[in-house]
């Protein structure tokens, strides 16, 4: 008669290279392989041996575990069971102190393209070599078998809700019945991908951020288009944007005259090559392209990308360009002009507050000259509005004042709190803002309320709680986010730091991440200390960091700073764009 034992793991945990003095001893998650350019992730796993009748015989013992995550599924991924020597405490066990284990392989096992399902592993001979008191038993470790590729397998651990999936050791038991065989995994082959294939991947990297990712695949699907297929134009226009987010302007615009050879009538790729050369200071250009898509109206149906581009964001886009000339009654005019087309578009009003600050009025009569084009009986959505407006426009204290009024309206509103919660942080109020952060639970924005919760305790002093903060997430995908917020803790507690990535490849995938970091402090910190996080451009290779850092010094209106920054960018690393050129110009003529 064959019987089946069940184990569950006493302990089970996972280490990750990237954070190792992270612990993951109560992680829902086992993680096994590679992740991004830094993560090493292995596991480890310990079970109980059970007492075997005497006439038993173990026929075969498997460990199941439970794929819950699996990247890069197109490729075969192997990994390798090996034998731990030293005992782990799960709580406490890192990467920084994992155990050792035995040099001799005993498994190797391989996952393709499966997920949500269990993955058996014959680990017969090691149970044996355990049970037979061959070898002490502390447990197994599990990792890539090349940990230089990428591609992380994720498996349900056995601190899952309910212990659901968690992972399980069969044992087999019988006298008689021979062992079946194992199946081996067939691996299908890589079928070549149609152009409208490449154009939807190209969609989904874009939708995650991923734009380098995006422009691969748009560039695959460009490369073999039919320029009569339905999402042709739509192709053309993706690719664009995703080169302006990369600020690759000059392969943008070479993009949009190849559209534009194929569809004149696109008036969606007039507007965003008007906005580009915006960006890269050629501003009479950019109004006459402006004012062509207004006398084009709106493009056809099939190449309907983004709405408005031929009225009132034509004409907004015209008052942004005219603030940044200083003629803020043309400025003015348009933003009136835009509003007046489209009532419910709001991005008039950012630039209406700066345009009114800039003429020195009263703050008094600015609030009311904002309000009264929400109407007369405003709302918690109104209040909200305007709240980010004024919050936009550095004006913490009034932008406050707006989110308590919605707040009248809509009782624990996730981005209520939230704002509440930043302008107490620009304000330097850590502490209140603290409280507002911690008080989101869940939604959208409760990954970057634990981040400005961490920021807070880290611009307060209060280190320790940081980390604690910090350890509320633990996903791979905030490996880099969270390690550049323990680097920022590390360099104001005066503690020795290492460098965050060694070349310009590896700091791409940090650049965003820090300057992000670095925008909210410029308004967060005190002098000293975003002085002191400046640092953290120091720990990565990158040949943009000067160039950026202008950039962040011009939006927040440090011109002199800015334009210092543009010269040593220039100086040091001979890297300037257009839009810095302009900025450079503009900053130069603030400073006189």
């Amino acid at each position: 008669m064959l019987e089946v034992i069940e184990k569950m793991p006493v302990k089970d945990t996972t280490i990750n290279s990237a954070m190792a003095y992270e612990n993951y001893g109560d992680y829902y998650a086992l993680f096994v392989g590679k992740y991004m350019g830094h993560s090493i992730y292995r596991s480890l796993l310990q079970f109980d041996l059970p007492v075997i009748s005497s006439q038993g015989i173990i026929e075969k013992v498997e460990l199941l575990l439970y794929i819950t995550r699996n990247d890069k599924a197109a490729f075969q991924k192997d990994f390798e069971i090996y034998r731990i020597t030293e005992k782990f405490d799960e709580n406490r066990i890192n990467y920084a102190s994992k155990p050792a284990f035995d040099k001799e392989l005993y498994k190797t096992f391989t996952i393709k393209d499966e997920i949500n399902t269990y993955i058996k592993i014959d680990i017969t001979k090691l149970f044996s070599d355990w049970y037979c008191g061959k070898y002490p038993n502390h447990g197994l470790l599990i990792k890539a078998v090349d940990e230089d590729r990428r591609g992380l397998v994720g498996f349900y651990s056995k601190d899952t809700q309910g212990g659901i999936f968690a992972p399980k050791l069969q044992i087999y038991l019988d006298c008689h019945l021979d062992k079946d065989p194992i199946s081996t995994m067939q691996i299908a082959e890589k079928n070549k991908r149609t152009t409208e294939e490449y154009y939807k991947l190209g969609n989904h990297s874009f939708e995650n951020g991923d734009y380098a990712a995006a422009f691969e695949n748009y560039k695959k699907a460009l490369a073999d288009h039919h320029p009569n297929a339905a999402y042709t134009p739509k192709l053309y226009f993706r690719t664009v944007l995703a080169l302006e987010k990369m600020g690759r302007y000059d392969e943008a615009l070479e993009i949009i005259t190849q559209g534009l050879k194929l569809y004149p009538d696109f008036t969606d790729l007039v507007f965003i090559q008007g906005s580009l050369l915006c960006k890269q200071g050629k501003t009479t250009l950019a109004i006459k392209l402006l004012h062509q898509c207004m006398k084009m109206g709106e493009a056809p149906l099939h190449m309907n990308c983004m709405a408005g581009v031929e009225s009132y964001r034509a004409l907004h886009l015209l008052s942004q360009i005219y603030y940044e000339l200083d003629d803020y009654e043309e400025a003015y005019h348009y933003c009136l002009k835009a509003l007046h087309t489209n009532p419910r578009y709001m991005e008039p009003l950012y630039t209406m507050v700066k345009i009114l600050s800039g003429k020195q009025r009263d703050i008094g009569d600015i609030k009311a000259k904002i309000e009264s084009f929400l109407g007369t009986n405003l709302d918690g959505r109104d209040y909200m509005i305007l709240g980010d407006i004024f919050f936009t426009e550095e004006k913490y204290t009034v932008a406050y004042a707006y989110f308590s009024k919605a707040e009248v309206f809509i009782k624990n509103h996730e981005k209520i709190l939230y704002g509440k919660g930043m302008c107490q942080l620009c304000l330097k109020q850590y502490n209140e803002a603290y409280k507002y952060f911690e008080e989101i639970r869940d939604g959208e924005i409760y990954e970057e309320a634990v981040y400005r919760r961490a920021l807070c305790k880290i611009l307060s002093g209060q280190m320790d709680q940081a980390v604690q903060a910090l350890g509320v997430l633990r996903n791979p995908e905030n490996n880099h986010k969270r390690m550049v917020y323990y680097v920022l803790k590390d360099l104001l507690d005066e503690k020795t730091v290492m460098p965050i990535a060694d070349d310009k490849k590896e700091s791409e995938e940090f650049l965003e991440i820090v300057f992000t970091l670095l925008d909210i402090l410029i308004q967060a910190a005190s002098p000293e200390v975003f002085e002191k996080s400046l640092q953290l451009l120091n720990l990565i290779e990158h040949d943009e960091v000067l160039l950026r850092l202008a950039k962040l010094y011009y939006k927040h209106r440090f011109y002199n700073m800015a334009y210092q920054e543009f010269l040593r960018s220039i100086k040091i690393f001979d890297k300037i764009d257009l839009e810095g050129l302009a900025m450079m110009k503009r900053a130069l003529e603030k400073i006189k």
